[in-house]
């Protein structure tokens, strides 16, 4: 995968972080909500939650989870990101990613970053899934492993 590619995906989804869709399990039954991630131009995806969701239980007992950028209101462009979430505890981390949203995060933590409602998630990619047009192939990233 050559760095334009990279760079494109970065775009389409930093583009569509307002139209995108998280999947985690419960049990067996996949469970879909609409999320607004933060995406950094490192391909660094973070989604902020409340820490006693249903998401985070769900990801407590299953990591796996699928997050999907959907170009609005088309559907034109897509990245489908396969892969794990974590949750990130460390609190000087949870500061330095609300500084980086593009929505005002105090509307629903009031109490900031340090509360203990705020849930920080990282996103871990296995792979993405993306194309660039309804009429465009679908290609595959898969990130080096280090």
């Amino acid at each position: 995968m050559n760095l334009s590619d990279e760079q494109s995906i970065v775009s389409l989804m930093k583009e569509n972080s307002l139209h995108a869709y998280l999947a985690t399990c419960d049990g067996d039954q996949p469970r879909v909500r609409p999320v607004s991630p933060i995406v950094e131009d490192n391909m660094s995806i973070w989604v902020t939650t409340y820490s006693t969701s249903r998401k985070v239980k769900q990801i407590r007992q299953n990591p796996r989870i699928c997050l999907a950028f959907v170009e609005h209101p088309n559907g034109d462009k897509a990245a489908i990101v396969v892969g794990e979430a974590q949750m990130i505890p460390d609190i000087e981390e949870k500061r330095r990613v609300w500084k980086l949203a593009t929505f005002d995060l105090s509307e629903h933590f009031p109490n900031g970053p340090d509360s203990d409602e705020f849930c920080l998630l990282r996103i871990f990619i296995k792979r993405i899934e993306w194309r660039d047009s309804w009429t465009g192939k679908a290609r595959i990233y898969e990130p080096a492993q280090a």
